[in-house]
């Protein structure tokens, strides 16, 4: 039986990293917070987290396939996540790969993760946050390829990604979502 408060404070937990953590202006993003969207996402109840406790990946295909537009990101915590990270992230991106050639019916969607054994973003500012649950739990984000790139576009032009600070390989990741998101939109609208 699922424990509903269990998983009350898991999204509560996931809220409150949120405004802690991706919600306040960084130094390290030129400024903005490190997502500068997540705040009014979820002032609008435009964030929907879900859960998945079996290796079973129907619940992740479920949500590719209905992805109806309620949302515009739904964090679905995992479980019983593959214990290697990079199979983990391979299996991500091999995920991405499938719903660009449309075996879920719509292609304008894509996911990304995150794995307990990730490195913590070192830009990030969530030094004292303190958690109170115990359980283990990868994270995969489910959201428009075309509302990312967009906003990846507004950002670029802002400076967001003007930075330095953490190594992180930004311009590899956007250079892979803008490929996908060309294979959608060959006109790169």
């Amino acid at each position: 039986m699922v424990d509903i408060n269990f998983e009350d404070r898991i999204a509560g937990e996931i809220r409150e990293w949120s405004a802690y953590a991706l919600e306040k202006p960084n130094e390290n993003y030129n400024g903005f917070p490190a997502c500068p969207f997540a705040a009014k996402a979820w002032a609008d109840d435009k964030v929907a987290v879900q859960f998945k406790y079996d290796g079973d990946p129907m619940p992740l295909y479920t949500t590719l396939v209905h992805y109806d537009d309620t949302y515009e990101l739904i964090i679905m915590v995992d479980f019983d996540y593959d214990v290697d990270q990079q199979r983990f992230h391979g299996y991500l991106e091999g995920l991405n790969e499938c719903i660009a050639a449309n075996f879920f019916g719509d292609r304008d969607l894509y996911v990304m993760g995150f794995h307990p054994e990730d490195e913590s973003n070192e830009i990030i500012n969530d030094e004292g946050f303190e958690t109170d649950v115990e359980e283990s739990y990868a994270m995969i984000f489910v959201q428009r390829l075309s509302l990312l790139c967009k906003a990846s576009k507004k950002l670029m032009r802002n400076g967001y990604y003007n930075r330095e600070a953490g190594g992180y390989a930004v311009q590899d990741i956007l250079a892979q979502r803008n490929a996908l998101y060309r294979r959608l939109k060959p006109n790169g609208a």
